[in-house]
């Protein structure tokens, strides 16, 4: 079977040795084409910063370019390399050597390296303490090294970031799901039964005044700026002396002025305050039950009995009326005469 990815010559025959030396390539290809130089092209990234002198260009870490890789000397037995490429923004080459001795790459020319030099007690976050008695108590005293490391993790946990402070927070509150989603599930259980009885009431409401628009939630704000307001005893006297004048009057009578108190306006005043869900509230019963009490009594009209004489009997007589303030009295008395005689 033929291999993959080659191309056999069809004049090629094994003893004639590998393919590459029939066909005159190296294997390594292109990139071999200054191997008899003892340069190699290979794929070099930059391991810092550098600004090129050519256009004054900065050039960013990682970078890659095709290098010409050479060897240029030994330090002991390590071999010194040497890479050298062109600058992608103009024609400027750069050479840049390995230092084995510093554990590092220095820029030889065509460029600069940018200073961005470490320092351990930045860099590493490594506490460098600069008085020895402190270091030498920290070590000898245990319970100083213990308060130590106390006031250390305050200081961390304080200098800590907020988001890592909100991720501690949410592990130390969610150790146990099963717990913290039956303490919500509750909550929610109890809000859900306080707003179900609110709207129950709510709609309670607007059924019995029969009102079309949503009502609000009572607040502790608005009880308290209702409680506020007053009004001037006589204004509302007079507001609801007229109330009872306008339900005790008739629909069909045009005089609307209020009437003398007489007992069929108090009974039907009554009747009213009974029937009227308008008329229902524990202010307006009160008042209402106060005026009544107070208002003066109707006339009565009470039949008085003939005197039972002969004289009589023979003449007919017109049964005598008297007009008399009964006080407390609420029916109309009659004779019995009187219902014979009818």
């Amino acid at each position: 079977m033929q291999p993959f990815n080659k191309y056999y010559p069809p004049d090629w025959t094994p003893e004639k040795g590998s393919v590459n030396k029939f066909v005159g390539k190296h294997p390594l290809g292109d990139r071999a084409r200054k191997l008899d130089q003892g340069i190699l092209i290979v794929r070099f990234e930059l391991p810092f910063n550098i600004w090129c002198e050519g256009c004054d260009s900065h050039v960013g870490k990682g970078v890659r370019y095709n290098a010409e890789k050479k060897q240029i000397g030994k330090y002991y037995s390590t071999t010194i390399w040497q890479f050298r490429m062109k600058c992608h923004l103009c024609s400027q080459w750069i050479e840049i050597h390995t230092d084995p001795k510093n554990t590092e790459y220095v820029v030889v020319s065509g460029a600069r390296r940018k200073m961005e030099q470490w320092t351990p007690d930045k860099d590493d976050g490594v506490v460098q303490f600069d008085d020895a008695s402190l270091k030498e108590r920290l070590e000898e005293d245990p319970l100083f090294r213990l308060e130590h490391g106390v006031l250390d993790a305050t200081v961390g946990s304080a200098k800590a970031p907020v988001l890592t402070q909100l991720q501690q927070l949410n592990d130390s509150q969610w150790k146990d799901p099963y717990t913290q989603s039956q303490r919500l599930r509750r909550r929610f259980r109890d809000d859900k039964k306080q707003r179900q009885k609110l709207q129950a009431d709510a709609d309670r409401l607007k059924d019995k005044h029969s009102l079309g628009i949503d009502i609000l939630h009572a607040t502790d704000q608005d009880t308290h700026l209702a409680q506020l307001v007053d009004f001037d005893g006589d204004k509302r006297a007079l507001i609801d002396q007229k109330k009872r004048a306008v339900a005790s009057a008739s629909l069909f009578s045009s005089d609307t002025a209020p009437s003398s108190s007489s007992l069929k306006d108090r009974a039907r005043l009554n009747t009213k305050l009974k029937m009227d869900p308008f008329w229902q509230g524990p202010g307006i019963k009160k008042r209402a039950a106060a005026a009544a009490n107070t208002a003066p009594l109707a006339n009565l009209i009470v039949k008085r009995p003939r005197p039972d004489s002969k004289a009589s009997q023979d003449t007919p007589t017109t049964p005598t009326t008297s007009t008399t303030k009964v006080k407390g009295a609420s029916l109309v008395s009659y004779s019995d005469d009187d219902e014979s005689d009818s």
